[in-house]
């Protein structure tokens, strides 16, 4: 999520396709699949509640992105290549936003002033990345994963916002399950804690391993987070949604 040159990225394109095969674009589109399926199965399954309505949007939208990875890597048209890195940049734009939400609705905090503000913020990200010009400069299937190149400024702003929000999400998980009474709602909020770190925890190991990585961290942290996704449908839901 870097500005990036040819010279760079020819580089690190060599070199990662020979590391990272669990990143290809075979992967996203299974990945995709079992997303897509958990969302149905969250919908179908859990009883109607706002909690089941957040986590099966943060499934949907997972989805979307690795669709729209498999797009890129798919296309020879550069217009479809743009359109599918805005969309796949809308959809994780609102994750870490829905994650902060769904911390509140989880510690019984409904409407709390916090899930308006950051669900405002992430609108704003959504809305730049959607339609400003200039706001990805290029994007490119290394044929294992992803690289989106923003500028420096976006990339510094843009990443502030999206790793403060999700240390948000794990702040919350730690001070309001400390203060639950419910049994129910403390071990969902754990979850959601666990589930968090199930995706940026092996990214962050990606990275110390492969520096060159950095280049992809939206691609890499959302192959990870097919871990949190199952968590979410088969874990947190159930048991949030049922919490008294």
């Amino acid at each position: 999520m870097i500005q990036i040159n040819k010279k760079q990225t020819k580089k690190s394109t060599t070199r990662n396709k020979n590391t990272l095969y669990c990143f290809s674009p075979l992967v996203m589109i299974i990945t995709f699949v079992v997303e897509i399926a958990l969302a149905i199965y969250t919908f179908l399954r859990i009883k109607p509640s706002r909690i089941k309505n957040i986590i099966s949007a943060s499934l949907v939208l997972l989805a979307v992105f690795q669709l729209a990875e498999f797009s890129v890597c798919g296309s020879y048209s550069s217009f479809i290549t743009d359109v599918s890195s805005r969309v796949g940049f809308v959809a994780i734009t609102f994750l870490p936003a829905l994650g902060v939400t769904l911390a509140n609705e989880i510690s019984g905090r409904k409407n709390h002033w916090s899930s308006a503000l950051v669900l405002l913020t992430a609108t704003g990200f959504a809305v730049f990345f959607g339609f400003a010009p200039s706001a990805i400069n290029n994007s490119i299937c290394t044929g294992n994963y992803v690289i989106f190149a923003l500028s420096e400024t976006a990339t510094a702003v843009y990443s502030s916002y999206y790793f403060g929000l999700l240390l948000i999400t794990l702040a919350i998980v730690f001070v309001m399950s400390r203060k639950q009474k419910s049994k129910v709602r403390r071990n969902s909020l754990h979850w959601l804690g666990i589930g968090t770190l199930s995706f940026l925890v092996p990214t962050g190991i990606v990275y110390w391993i492969i520096p060159s990585s950095e280049l992809a961290i939206p691609s890499v942290m959302c192959g990870f987070a097919i871990i949190y996704a199952i968590i979410l449908a088969f874990i947190v839901a159930p048991q949030a949604s049922s919490a008294k």
